[in-house]
């Protein structure tokens, strides 16, 4: 299969893509008789039905999201639908302030144009959606968003697809195709890294943060990148997806929003990604386990390439057809038992990823021909009553020491772990205020913690060069997370 994907011109990926992107466009055009269109509106139902705690998902919530969010939709001639009520399919999002403060002030993170050093709060995102079904058998989660601390507007996390059902010998089967523009965001469960429904659901976007992370675990691709797969739900229990991603070019990414020169890494040719999973569902208990991976042909950066001071152009290499093979395989599990006011969903996500270095190596760079990276992430959320959410969660990167990689850091080590710990207020989960009562809010305070920190859990090199223990790069987080 990586010979196939790796010979599909990318801008196919832009393509398909763009075409999908143009849909969710193109089906704001229609006539409607209501204005207020959201996966709530669109089903009838509270927020408490799809999720535990936004935006964590129910089992109903992972039903929806496997049905192309195409449930309880009106925008459809086939008969099925309320011709008298047609929906669109839009969402805002807002943080209208974050509060954020680490603990020693000399860990002075490298922070986006305009915005605070420390204990000061700031606006955060705010984001459009075109959110719900499309047509038919066709719907969308896509986010447009524009970011207050970088001062930047981009298309954001986007999954749109087309979605079916069937029957093969009794047994039930949901079957779709998906394009999207961050491996991971299409996965239904609550465990994927970079998708945006792993906790954390939230983090300040100005507090230090580790160096290191595996391709999937660090969403290194995400809005960069544009896919085509298919995906089948048997029985209500297993599920399997297979994906090919294709890195869309610098005049796509400008169209987006997205500095294609921000240093950020590439990849060649076609890159799979593949999903399977087993869940079992039996009276408030829900259980799955599963494997995922993906295989990408990595082009360095030239800023890296260029700061290997070699004689001669070293970017030619890469655009010559040498690259970095990256393979990442994760394996994961999650089990939750939703009560009539208590619930608890506890998570697990492993990736192994092996990294290839050909380029350096071809370029006598100095540094181990091969390297090996790990992601942990393990996370318990305990809600009461659909309005309190206390979570903590565990996370771990660690890895083959390497100078020519990690030479920055102490030991030339990609080490980091640590601990994150949230408590949020959500008032409406079953429901808004009379005026708006498709309105939701999360209200909450994060703690992370930090017992290693690139390398180190003693003294190392803060961004602005001074010495700062692990410990020193611990953050406190106030937000505000608004839904209407």
């Amino acid at each position: 299969m990586a010979g196939f994907v790796a010979s599909v011109s990318p801008r196919l990926y832009t393509a398909a893509f763009g075409l999908a992107a143009l849909a969710a466009g193109l089906a704001l055009q229609s006539p409607t008789a209501s204005a207020l269109p959201s996966y709530a509106r669109q089903t009838g139902q509270p927020c408490a039905t799809c999720h535990t705690a936004f935006p964590e998902l129910t089992p109903f919530g992972r039903q929806f999201k496997l049905m192309g969010y195409t449930s309880g939709g009106t925008r459809c001639n086939d008969g099925s639908a309320k011709s008298d009520e047609t929906q669109v399919p839009l969402a805002v999002m807002a943080w209208p302030a974050t509060y954020t403060s680490y603990k020693n002030k000399a860990a002075n993170p490298t922070s986006p144009p305009n915005s605070i050093n420390d204990n000061d709060w700031l606006p955060g995102q705010f984001s459009l959606f075109i959110a719900g079904q499309l047509y038919c058998n066709v719907g969308a989660f896509s986010q447009m968003t524009y970011d207050r601390p970088g001062q930047t507007f981009s298309w954001d996390l986007t999954d749109i697809r087309y979605a079916k059902t069937a029957t093969i010998d009794g047994i039930p089967v949901v079957y779709g195709v998906t394009t999207n523009n961050t491996p991971g965001i299409q996965d239904p469960w609550n465990t994927m890294p970079g998708g945006g429904f792993s906790f954390p659901w939230i983090a300040s976007e100005v507090a230090p943060t580790p160096a290191a992370a595996t391709m999937l675990g660090g969403n290194t691709w995400g809005g960069r990148v544009g896919s085509v797969g298919g995906y089948v739900w048997v029985n209500n229990m297993f599920y399997a997806e297979l994906s090919s991603y294709g890195a869309l070019d610098p005049r796509s990414l400008t169209d987006l929003g997205v500095d294609p020169t921000d240093g950020t890494a590439r990849f060649s040719g076609g890159a799979p990604y593949w999903r399977f999973a087993a869940e079992k569902n039996w009276d408030k208990n829900s259980l799955m386990v599963g494997t995922f991976g993906m295989y990408a042909n990595v082009q360095p950066t030239n800023a890296g390439l260029a700061s290997l001071n070699l004689p001669g152009p070293p970017q030619a290499l890469a655009l010559g057809g040498v690259t970095d093979p990256f393979l990442d395989i994760g394996v994961d599990a999650q089990y939750q038992w939703i009560g009539e006011q208590n619930i608890v969903t506890v998570r697990a996500s492993y990736i192994w990823e092996r990294q290839k270095l050909s380029v350096e190596s071809a370029l006598n760079a100095g540094n181990n021909p091969s390297d090996q990276l790990n992601d942990l992430n393990i996370s318990a959320t305990y809600i009461y009553d659909r309005k309190i959410s206390a979570t903590v969660g565990y996370f771990a990167t660690w890895g083959t020491s390497d100078a020519f990689l990690y030479g920055n850091y102490l030991n030339n080590s990609p080490n980091s772990n640590g601990w994150n710990f949230d408590l949020a207020y959500l008032p409406f989960m079953d429901g808004g205020p009379d005026l708006w009562p498709w309105f939701n809010a999360r209200i909450g305070v994060q703690y992370t913690h930090y017992d290693e920190f690139n390398g180190t859990s003693g003294l190392s090199n803060a961004a602005n060069g001074s010495l700062v223990k692990a410990s020193g790069n611990d953050t406190v987080f106030l937000y505000t997370w608004l839904m209407f």
